[in-house]
């Protein structure tokens, strides 16, 4: 049976948008982790924790400006009746997207996002350890035998059930989950830091620590309000954008001179990849409830909301996942270089 992926679209920032100012808050320009990263010239990661984003709901509400409520006003007048006032007006959309995704496809894929930014931030002029390498270093095990039971409680959750409902977290091969925002002690101590600096004195490199959401966006909600009219009224035109975005990301670094700090860098908004893809939409209510019957067991969401079924290739999802990462890693990759050689 195949497996189908839930998804729907939100209005975010695209990357375009977030280029005209600061991506990162923690490192590039200004930053607290800087310090820790200034003069680093390599670099490794050995955790990247990425979390596909399998199903979401959007519901868009757009309040009328005050210039469009004059002109409605104008506009009711003229046709002889009464506008009733400000108005919003909302959609609701669900669609269901027929990628044949699973969960190891998934993995080969976070292999792939690994090998890129590795590739990005090479290009940018700064050297990478590969983690194929920095396994079978000897300090490296150390690492390795604190965090591997954390590493696989994170990764039992890539349950093949979730694929359609669910978030699925996969761990590129030779990486490992040591922290994020919500651990209560970052590394751990003196043992952790004398853990460290065995493994920087082999390495002579910074970590790079990555955590990551992807959601897969495929529809755009255009909502529009109907002049001269009392009731709310509300017109959803969709278009079909197959993009993907990152829609959280935390990120800490632990160089010979210092970190992670108590609370990581992150991205300011998430990032839209602007480039679109193929894919064919269609609504068809007893269709979507056959759907939601095979992904909820006990108690199928309804579907009186109009759900559009999105078919798309595997093919397409997963060349649509690495063109948005490729974009990610290029900006990643430059800030970088700002926070650790000041360009």
């Amino acid at each position: 049976m195949k497996k189908f992926i839930l998804s729907a679209a939100v209005f975010a920032f695209s990357a375009s948008a977030l280029l005209a100012q600061e991506m990162f808050t923690g490192f590039g320009a200004k930053g607290f982790y800087n310090k820790s990263l200034k003069n680093q010239e390599s670099f490794y990661i050995p955790q990247m924790q990425i979390a596909f984003e399998t199903y979401v709901e959007t519901k868009e509400v757009q309040q009328e400006s005050g210039l469009s409520a004059f002109a409605n006003s104008m506009a009711a007048h003229s046709k002889g009746g009464q506008y009733g006032g400000r108005q919003s007006g909302s959609a609701r959309v669900t669609t269901i997207l027929n990628a044949g995704m699973e969960v190891e496809d998934f993995q080969v894929l976070a292999n792939d996002f690994h090998a890129i930014l590795e590739n990005e931030i090479q290009k940018a002029g700064l050297n990478i350890l590969k983690m194929e390498e920095v396994d079978k270093m000897e300090s490296f095990q150390k690492v390795k035998e604190k965090y591997s039971d954390k590493t696989d409680k994170k990764q039992s959750k890539a349950n093949p059930d979730d694929v359609g409902f669910g978030t699925i977290k996969v761990y590129p091969d030779n990486t490992l989950f040591m922290f994020d925002e919500k651990s209560m002690m970052k590394g751990g101590g003196p043992a952790f830091y004398g853990m460290m600096k065995k493994v920087h004195a082999e390495t002579n490199a910074g970590m790079i620590l990555q955590n990551l959401t992807i959601d897969f966006s495929t529809v755009e909600l255009d909502v529009k309000l109907d002049a001269g009219v009392k009731r709310k009224s509300t017109t959803a035109e969709m278009k079909i954008l197959p993009k993907m975005r990152i829609t959280y990301n935390t990120v800490d670094f632990i160089t010979p001179k210092g970190g992670p700090n108590s609370g990581p860098a992150s991205l300011v908004g998430e990032f839209v990849s602007e480039k679109e893809y193929n894919a064919n939409i269609y609504s068809d209510k007893s269709k979507a409830e056959s759907l939601f019957k095979q992904f909820f067991a006990l108690s199928a969401p309804n579907v009186d909301f109009d759900p559009r079924i999105v078919e798309m290739s595997k093919e397409d999802y997963i060349a649509a996942a690495k063109d948005l990462f490729t974009q990610y890693s290029k900006e990643f990759a430059k800030a970088l270089v700002v926070g650790a050689k000041g360009k």
